[in-house]
């Protein structure tokens, strides 16, 4: 079984990627390209009882690419914030889609992780341009203001890193 984590090369979808993996760890395949290079599960070709994470990128723009990966009998998990047009029906798909302009994809893990990785979701959502909802994210926390700084400069320069 081989395990692919496909993701947006931005802030949010490297953010939303270490989040899941400090929390759930896997040896797996990194598919990634440089912000907005979305349509990137044309590049994997799963066996069927392979596992596919998908993080950051529009389920619309890669419709027939998850269709087909699906249809090779591999499990996808895909959570994003961007359009997803129809969502296919498959047992093997596990959507956390949620088109809110208040949300990131670091959010939504965020939420499925019940906040075990909190910093990592701010530094993604404050990349993601999401200030307000960072901050938000921090209001209850000890977190000074300095240290909520420096997770804001980290979340920007993540985010235009190319």
């Amino acid at each position: 079984m081989a395990d692919y984590d496909v993701f947006n090369g931005d802030a949010d979808g490297i953010c939303a990627l270490v989040q899941l993996r400090q929390a759930e760890p896997r040896d797996t395949t990194l598919v990634t390209g440089v912000k907005r290079n979305i349509q990137l599960l044309k590049q994997v070709t799963p066996n069927g009882g392979d596992r596919v994470t998908v993080l950051d990128i529009s389920m619309a723009k890669n419709n027939l690419d998850l269709v087909r990966i699906l249809d090779s009998g591999a499990t996808v998990f895909y959570v994003d914030h961007h359009s997803s047009g129809p969502v296919p029906a498959s047992s093997s798909l596990i959507s956390l889609i949620n088109e809110s302009a208040n949300v990131s994809t670091s959010v939504l893990v965020n939420q499925y992780l019940r906040g075990s990785k909190l910093l990592w979701a701010t530094v993604g959502t404050f990349g993601d341009n999401l200030k307000q909802v960072a901050n938000g994210m921090l209001k209850n926390t000890d977190i000074s203001r300095e240290q909520r700084d420096l997770l804001e400069k980290l979340g920007i320069y993540m985010n235009y890193n190319g």
